[in-house]
């Protein structure tokens, strides 16, 4: 009877430990929500989306009409996806002490989203994270971008992707051609020609509610030394980018000195919006 007992209770253990492991291992959480935001199961089940609610390889993450929402994934990365949005996650495996097995692949189906990229691409295989759309593949490597796929139904946008590389890089690419984007600028593929650089953002960025905090900006400051050395360092950045954020006196400096002298003014401001 007591042996019975025994293996009842390691049988209820195990189950719980199994349980908790389910719940470190989640490939991304839902921190913040406006508006409606749904999940999107692999068996087709939906469910809706809440705050600390968990998404997992094989999930699709939808908003409606007016929703937004915020993803923190376990590799550190960050996510905020748009109105009117479907993206799916198809392949994500995040291990500390193996980044040789690093790998985020997601599909955008529809809408877009902005994000900021984590340990994956930033170690070991740096092609590990990857994007799909209907008319590109993107690579992307220690980045903060805009994404968004244009279907028929982004006014008077033409159909394709659009991507709005803000540090970093971005590679993208299709049966027609291959092309880098450095920060700063704007991409397109359209469907069945090659990816183009645009001489402006036609609309891919966006402005979240208050309720959806903005990226972090540590891991910001972050994308912008990893693609320093690929985008020619301080240079390579929008010039209203340049230093960051993180030397306030340096920030309070310039500001003065742009007072005393009326001629360093009235720079154009070419960081995308």
């Amino acid at each position: 009877m007591a042996s019975y007992l025994n293996r009842c209770l390691i049988g209820l253990l195990a189950i719980e430990l199994l349980g908790v492991t389910s719940v470190a291992m989640a490939d991304g959480t839902l921190t913040h929500l406006s508006g409606k935001v749904s999940v999107q199961k692999a068996d087709g089940s939906t469910v809706a989306g809440v705050a600390g609610g968990k998404v997992v390889q094989g999930d699709t993450v939808i908003t409606g009409a007016n929703g937004f929402v915020r993803m923190e994934l376990s590799d550190g990365g960050e996510m905020v996806i748009r109105p009117d949005s479907q993206l799916k996650i198809e392949n994500y495996h995040y291990s500390k002490d193996n980044p040789e097995e690093d790998s985020f692949i997601f599909r955008t189906l529809k809408g877009g989203f902005r994000a900021i990229t984590g340990l994956i691409s930033k170690r070991g295989n740096r092609d590990a994270y990857r994007a799909h759309t209907a008319t590109a593949t993107i690579g992307i490597r220690g980045t903060q971008y805009d994404m968004r796929v244009c279907q028929a139904n982004c006014g008077a946008l033409p159909d394709g992707t659009y991507v709005a590389v803000r540090f970093g890089a971005v590679a993208a690419g299709n049966a027609q051609g291959n092309l880098d984007f450095k920060a700063g600028q704007v991409g397109f593929i359209p469907p069945n020609q090659p990816p183009v650089i645009l001489p402006h953002d036609p609309g891919v960025g966006f402005t979240p509610p208050p309720a959806i905090p903005k990226l972090d900006e540590k891991k910001k400051q972050s994308s912008e030394q990893e693609g320093g050395s690929s985008n020619g360092g301080e240079n390579g950045k929008p010039s209203s980018e340049r230093g960051g954020d993180s030397n306030d006196q340096n920030k309070q400096s310039d500001d003065q000195k742009k007072s005393n002298n009326s001629a360093d003014g009235g720079g154009a401001d070419c960081s995308i919006q």
